[in-house]
């Protein structure tokens, strides 16, 4: 751990008392003892009482003229503006501060300051960078942050009452069969219990019985009616009362801020439809609606000074004297010079391999130089590719410095180092001129010589490679042909060839096209041949009327050809919307296109609820990544949406700060994050409070692993001892929880907090909860926080899984599921939701004695749930068996591994789980090189007694049928989404999980749902698996057994 991550540089901890050397204005020095935990404005008090016994003193202003500033330990001259700071926090180089006045705006510079807090830059470090795209795109993009802010406040308190606590509902208003068949007997009604809370707390509860499509407003009506009739009013005067007060109250669900304010039928929100699957009585708040608007902040925005920069630079441009590439006659050359730190474990010779990429397709024959010695590479050489007026818009260069070694008379060559550069800049113009790359290191894994998928630009660490290029120089510069210059080119080719299908035959064309329906049908991975491209092309006006075939046209685009690009454009004019799952595919990284991008965005907008954009919000994030440019169509979209939902405007924060330490992407998703804290306004500071708390935390579990010796009983007590220190109080009680905006964290439950014993020390936190009818929901909230894990692997299967929960759900199939919520914050940082009342199979086992730990009693799990199942015995089965079949398909299709009796869990209600996605995709755990999984999924003797109700010979009753028989439906159903979840993995192949880095990791996926058989050799496939899943469970059983011995 480097020193600079504590209190003072090299020190996790300030002793107690510390001296600060204080520096006045008036050029005093004074030294002042101070708590560790004292605010600015107490350390300013004291100073100011001090300062008065020495001379000069009557030179000073008023205190509050004055801010402090001070050198912080990335060696940053930082300004002190919230005094409400405590002096730990400062994370000073040395306890040295000095008295300023302010300069410039206080509000700006305040504002500043938060959002380099939250971000983890200063904004001082982007107004430094002079480059033409950054300064440009920090300006225009504001026009987004002001659009959002004034749609914020369109209709007053209630849009933005709308922001602040968005509709947490379902995407479609439509029951699944499963919930309409449980409404059947109530003839389609519910029952809510509605709350009202007086000033003095105390309450009361009207039930009342309403159709499930009923809208929040008729609830409200109902509720008065009700309360009417109890006050003994007359029908009349109940209906004027509704009349006038019906629209002033709003729903609120009891214990959380989740409010039904929007007109969406009942069943729709998801609390409500939540209820309805599990026989509960959906318990809510009777608010005024102005008490509600009386706690919503004000809606600030503010212009920075920086919308002035770069205009005239970007005009002077813009201004210069041009020509079309698609005038030069002549091929694209690179002049390749020289490189220097190039680092080679042997003497031998190095090259550079250079190709011109658009997407993952090669546009031409890649280009090598001859090789030279390793020691002082220089080449002084030219490479020419395509013709200059064929390379398409997006088209970038991918560049590798190699080395060749002699093997057993074998020559084998390898990539040391990447770098990539797009062709045109953002303002259309061809490259030009000297160029000096600094290239990044090969990635594991990464067997193919250039990296297409790699972010273009330099790297910002200067003791890396460095490759000096240069582009052929014209006068007037090139830039790319406006689009009208497209259009009038593909009505030209039209008319050239709109006689070239005359003489084909119907039945040419009828057995065209249905290769054709094949072809489309086909997944997102599979490979189409070169002469079924060429039909593809030929028909594309056929495809034109079949919109999901667009990924497969688009792969047959040939994009080296100017006359092919101008046509797909004007097809992209008339293409009908895809649907957002569709659309997904085309905003990953094999599809650079600016107009096919642009075109996906659109479909975006007109048809991704707020609901979806969550689910694949974390997916759309990593999208940003495959942007040629900073400014872009999908970075416009999210911020919007973003800023207008807090809930999704949290995780899209959350997803772009986690990755703020990859150096590749940090000015990309910094810049975006300051415009987002700029338009978010209050929400910023919710948002500075969660990142306080989870840097406290972090610097917490660091000293608990360095500074406390290894004992868990002594890392106990030093937990305790901290989190009872004010600074510590301070930033980890009462605000929003990362994990879910709708939750408030209020005062920390210490005697509840724990380390656990494993490797990493994570840290069991709780908090109570503060809403006045807490009982009704949860009392506290519980999660983990983990310091030392890559949580990035767990929150995609986590969040894959909740998306197979939702499949399932539509199709009418309930397996309660628990994907539980879990966030990457930061580099191997993050929080973990803990699920209430569970226990590890382990922990089951354990009690009872040690035949059940030895796997030698296979009841135990069955009676475990039938003691705590009194009353509910059959439910509690029933839920068993449903978790049970959902996580054995989602475990086999996802190929999740290291699956042991540590890491699956049951609830007390009868659900079991997996935890800890540490191994997917079928990187399956090793001990001494030997594969310790055998089996497709665990289905242990254990499982399936408690399915069959402890009954002998499981595998032959009706109950252990019926399981099969729901995991084969399960398996089924998820097969029809395999594209989806198929693109789903594709869009996170840049975030860097060591377990997927290629196409092949996801092609294990394509296997298991077997996307290339027909639906009944899938189910004879699964059901073969199945059998071996059970038939081979001894295996799993010694797998167990090993584990339990190791922790017994």
């Amino acid at each position: 751990m480097p020193p600079s991550s504590g209190e003072l540089w090299g020190h996790h901890l300030m002793p107690q008392q510390v001296n600060v050397d204080c520096l006045l204005p008036n050029g005093i020095f004074v030294i002042l003892t101070c708590n560790r935990d004292a605010t600015l404005e107490k350390i300013k008090c004291d100073l100011w009482i001090e300062a008065k016994k020495y001379p000069l003193f009557y030179k000073l202003l008023d205190s509050s003229s004055y801010i402090f500033i001070g050198i912080t330990q990335d060696a940053e001259r930082e300004e002190f503006y919230d005094e409400t700071r405590r002096l730990c926090d400062l994370r000073l180089f040395q306890p040295i501060l000095k008295l300023v006045e302010p300069e410039g705006n206080r509000d700006d510079k305040m504002l500043n300051y938060e959002i380099g807090m939250a971000v983890g830059i200063p904004v001082s470090e982007f107004n430094e960078i002079k480059d033409l795209e950054v300064i440009t795109f920090r300006r225009e993009i504001l026009n987004v942050c002001k659009e959002a802010v004034d749609l914020r406040e369109h209709n007053g308190n209630l849009s933005l009452s709308m922001y602040v606590y968005p509709p947490d509902i379902e995407s479609y208003a439509e029951l699944p069969i499963h919930l309409e068949e449980r409404l059947i007997s109530k003839e389609g009604f519910v029952i809510v219990c509605i709350w009202v809370v007086s000033q003095d707390q105390s309450r009361n509860k009207y039930s009342v019985k309403v159709p499930h499509a009923a809208k929040p407003s008729d609830v409200v009506a109902e509720t008065i009616r009700r309360r009417s009739r109890m006050m003994g009013m007359t029908k009349e005067h109940a209906e004027r009362c509704i009349q006038e007060y019906s629209q002033t109250y709003v729903l609120k669900v009891c214990g959380c801020d989740l409010f039904l304010f929007e007109e969406y039928p009942i069943s729709q929100y998801k609390y409500v439809r939540e209820c309805i699957a599990t026989d509960k009585i959906p318990q809510l708040m009777l608010l005024t609606k102005e008490n509600v608007y009386s706690t919503l902040p004000k809606n600030v925005f503010r212009m920075p000074s920086y919308v002035q920069r770069g205009i005239q630079a970007l005009l002077d441009v813009n201004n210069q004297p041009t020509t079309s590439i698609w005038n030069i006659n002549d091929n694209f050359k690179l002049l390749v010079n020289c490189a220097t730190y190039v680092n080679v474990k042997e003497v031998g010779k190095i090259y550079v391999k250079a190709g011109i990429y658009n997407g993952t397709e090669a546009l031409c024959e890649s280009q090598a130089t001859k090789e030279v010695d390793s020691t002082n590479p220089r080449w002084n050489e030219w490479l020419e590719f395509l013709q200059i007026r064929d390379i398409p818009r997006s088209a970038r260069l991918c560049l590798s410095i190699c080395f060749e070694l002699k093997r057993k008379n074998k020559k084998v060559h390898y990539a040391l180092a990447w770098g990539n550069l797009q062709l045109f800049d953002f303002n259309n113009h061809l490259m030009k001129g000297k160029v000096s790359l600094h290239m990044w290191p090969m990635t594991p894994g990464l067997e193919e010589l250039l990296n297409p998928i790699g972010i273009p630009g330099s790297n910002p660490d200067k003791d890396c490679p460095f490759l000096e290029i240069e582009f052929e120089r014209f006068s007037p510069p090139l830039v790319y042909p406006p689009k009208s210059h497209f259009e009038e080119l593909a009505l030209m080719v039209a008319n050239r060839d709109k006689n070239s299908h005359q003489y084909e035959t119907e039945e040419d064309w009828k057995r065209e096209i249905e290769i054709i329906k094949d072809i489309t049908a086909r997944d997102p991975l599979s490979e189409i041949s070169e002469q079924e491209k060429e039909l593809l092309w030929k028909r594309r006006d056929f495809c034109l009327h079949h919109p999901n075939s667009l990924p497969k046209l688009l792969s047959a685009v040939k994009w080296s050809d100017r006359e092919n690009v101008a046509q797909l454009y004007m097809l992209l004019k008339q293409w009908p919307m895809l649907c957002p799952e569709s659309a997904l595919q085309l905003l990953d990284c094999s599809y650079t296109d600016l107009n096919v991008r642009a075109f996906a965005v659109q479909c975006l907008e007109a048809g991704l609820v707020d609901d979806k954009l969550h689910q694949y919000l974390l997916q759309l994030v990593q999208a940003l990544k495959f942007e040629p440019y900073l400014d872009n169509p999908i970075t416009r979209f999210l911020l919007k949406r973003s800023l207008l939902n807090q809930r999704i405007g949290q995780q899209f924060f959350w997803h772009l700060k986690s990755e703020m330490d990859q150096s590749s992407i940090r000015i990309r998703f910094g810049l975006v994050l300051e415009a987002f804290c700029r338009g978010c306004g209050f929400f910023l500071r919710t948002l500075s409070r969660q990142v306080e708390a989870l840097d406290k935390l972090t610097k917490l579990t660091c000293m608990l692993k360095t500074e406390v010796k290894d004992d868990i009983d002594e890392q106990m007590k030093f937990l305790h001892e901290q989190l009872q220190q004010p600074d510590y109080q301070d930033c980890l009680q009462n605000f929003t929880s990362p994990l879910n905006s709708s939750h408030r964290l209020g005062l920390i439950s210490q005697e509840e907090c724990e380390v656990k014993s494993s490797k990493k020390r994570p840290l069991r936190m709780v908090w109570k909860n503060p809403d006045p009818l807490a009982d009704l929901w949860y009392s506290s909230y519980k999660m983990f926080f983990k310091n030392g894990d890559d949580l990035r692997q767990d929150m995609l299967t986590l969040q894959i899984i909740r998306i197979m929960d939702i499949i399932w759900k539509n199709a009418g199939l309930d397996l309660r599921m628990i994907p539980y919520n879990c966030l990457s914050t930061g580099k191997d940082v993050g929080l973990i939701e803990a699920v209430r009342d569970s226990e590890t199979i382990m922990k089951i086992q354990s009690r009872g004695g040690t035949k059940a730990v030895i796997q030698m009693d296979s009841l135990q799990l069955h009676r475990w749930i039938k003691i705590n199942n009194k009353d509910r015995y059959d439910l509690a089965i029933d839920a068993f068996t449903r978790s049970c079949a959902g996580y054995c398909v989602a475990t086999f299709v996802l190929g999740i591994g290291d699956r042991h009796s540590e890491n699956i869990m049951v609830t007390e209600g009868g659900q079991v789980f997996h935890i800890d996605f540490g191994h997917f995709l079928n990187h399956k755990k090793k001990k001494f090189g030997i594969n310790r999984e055998r089996v497709p999924f665990v289905l242990t003797e254990d499982f399936i007694r408690v399915i069959a109700k402890g009954k002998d010979k499981p595998e032959k009753q009706d109950e252990y049928k019926k399981f099969q028989e729901m995991c084969c439906q399960a398996y089924i159903i998820l097969r029809k989404h395999a594209d989806l979840i198929i693109n789903l993995l594709t869009m996170m192949l840049s975030c860097g999980i060591p377990e997927l880095q290629s196409l092949d990791d996801i092609s294990y996926v394509r296997k298991t749902l077997a996307v290339e058989k027909t639906e009944k050799e899938a189910v004879e496939y699964f059901l073969g698996e199945f059998r071996n899943a059970y038939g081979d469970s001894w295996t799993t059983k010694m797998d167990w057994l090993f584990h339990a011995v190791k922790h017994f």
